[in-house]
């Protein structure tokens, strides 16, 4: 035990003096809330001084603190940008509680900017998931479309004419008709219009008067990641975002700009994909832009029983 606590004092050492010397480090970024046990090491991401600024001495109390603790980080790792939402989930089957997403201005500042915005101005608040889906053992879950607030939603279209829309997409029972249960106080009309809602003056289309510019390839999409959902152009993104349940690296990664990573409550999201699931008006494609195949899910993906997102709150 003597011998292997030696080690780590020697392997800190190495660590320290690496820190202090002159080249390019890289950082590694762990979830802000890391506890000293049951660590888990995240993705080593590439920066340069201007993205990431985790000084030489910061280094060096983590390693440090690694070595001194015997298996156990208990030196503060720099968090990337000091962001978090919280995303207070309520769904129709009684599933609820609160989800913490770390968010990196310091590596997508326009990107976190957008969903920040969005979220200060409660386009989110009252919205709902209108997208389960799932193909094979990859699973995603996709929000942010105000068209699925109950209440009527009001916006300025390409035009700058005040639209707006009719809400109770699933009406005070929270579910709509399906194979095995009826409604009348639900508005298919307004169901029609999901996956087509955004911010004032955005369209998925490239008639779109609000853009933005993209930030992909930044972070990769690994389980728990969120990123912001872009459709044919690369600048098309608006407030729709993808909360990947499993793994979805081949299909989105320098595709998608990823914004943040749930660092608390994705057991509360792990619990969505079993609900009830009707037909969307059209097949989940994962848009890309290079010369690799597109992947396309089916359409099975609606919910039947409304999937809330109560609030977005940005601390």
């Amino acid at each position: 035990r003597n011998m292997l606590r030696a080690s780590f004092l020697l392997l800190a050492a190495a660590s320290a003096c690496s820190a202090f010397a002159p080249s390019t480090l890289s950082a590694i970024r762990l979830p802000s809330n890391a506890r000293s046990a049951n660590v888990r090491m995240a993705p080593v991401m590439q920066a340069s001084d201007n993205s990431l600024d985790m000084s030489r001495r910061s280094m060096l109390a983590a390693s440090t603190g690694f070595a001194l603790g015997g298996f156990s980080l208990s030196a503060p790792v720099v968090a990337a940008g000091g962001k978090t939402a919280v995303m207070k989930i309520k769904t129709a089957e009684g599933v609820e509680g609160d989800v913490v997403i770390e968010l990196y201005p310091d590596l997508v500042p326009k990107t976190v900017e957008r969903f920040v915005t969005n979220a200060n101005e409660g386009l989110y608040d009252g919205t709902a998931f209108h997208r389960v889906a799932s193909f094979l053992k990859k699973k995603v879950l996709i929000g942010g479309d105000p068209f699925t607030k109950e209440e009527p939603y009001c916006y300025n279209d390409i035009q700058d004419k005040k639209v707006c829309s009719e809400g109770k997409g699933y009406g005070p029972d929270g579910y709509f008709t399906s194979r095995v249960k009826q409604s009348r106080d639900d508005s298919k009309k307004t169901r029609q219009s999901w996956d087509k809602g955004g911010p004032s003056k955005w369209r998925k289309d490239g008639l779109s008067k609000l853009k933005l510019e993209p930030e992909f390839g930044k972070i990769p999409h690994e389980r728990g990641v969120i990123s912001m959902r872009r459709f044919g152009t690369p600048e098309s993104a608006g407030s729709q975002f993808i909360i990947c349940l499993t793994d979805m690296q081949a299909e989105m990664d320098g595709q998608y700009a990823a914004f943040g990573k749930i660092v608390s409550g994705i057991e509360i999201l792990d619990k969505i994909p079993g609900t009830e699931v009707f037909k969307s008006q059209a097949p989940l494609i994962f848009t890309r832009d290079d010369k690799k195949p597109e992947s396309v899910w089916g359409a099975w993906d609606l919910p039947v029983n409304r999937q809330g997102i109560e609030k977005v709150t940005i601390q």
